[in-house]
């Protein structure tokens, strides 16, 4: 028997890959090659654009990705 499994909402999975960033910056600190600040911030954006690039490819798609 399979179960369905309920998509998470984008802002669940956009609030994940900022989590894992906050992570990945913690791991960086403690290495010998620590992020800068300006490429916190510039992975922090890209997160943020690819979500919304996402929700704007849905507001034009109502239908989704065909399964």
């Amino acid at each position: 028997m399979t179960t369905h499994i309920e998509p998470r909402p984008l802002a669940d999975l956009e609030e994940d890959a900022l989590v894992r960033v906050e992570e990945e910056w913690a791991h960086r600190a403690r290495g010998a090659k620590p992020w800068t600040t300006k490429e916190y911030v510039d992975r922090i954006e890209r997160v943020h654009a690819h979500y919304t690039a996402r929700r704007e490819w849905l507001a034009k798609h109502p239908q989704g990705v065909p399964s």
